[in-house]
């Protein structure tokens, strides 16, 4: 009974990231007036926006986006 719920989450995962990365057109959500080239277009910014958020963040957890103690803005 488990085995089955986890595949059905997995399989679902699945299904829903593969439609995500799609321009809309598999599964009717295709953007009226907008070329095919702007949807593109569009969905390379989201990700390149989303890589600079999830990288901003990792600097964030490690503290890459503050001066270390060796950095000559360190106050002493």
């Amino acid at each position: 009974m488990i085995k089955k719920m986890v595949f059905s989450v997995l399989l679902l995962a699945a299904i829903v990231a593969l439609t995500g990365c799609s321009n809309g057109v598999a599964i009717g959500l295709d953007a009226p007036g907008l070329t095919k080239q702007q949807v593109n277009q569009r969905h390379v910014e989201a990700i390149k926006t989303d890589l600079w958020q999830l990288q901003d963040d990792i600097d964030a957890f490690f503290l890459f986006d503050r001066p270390g103690r060796m950095h000559r803005l360190a106050v002493r």
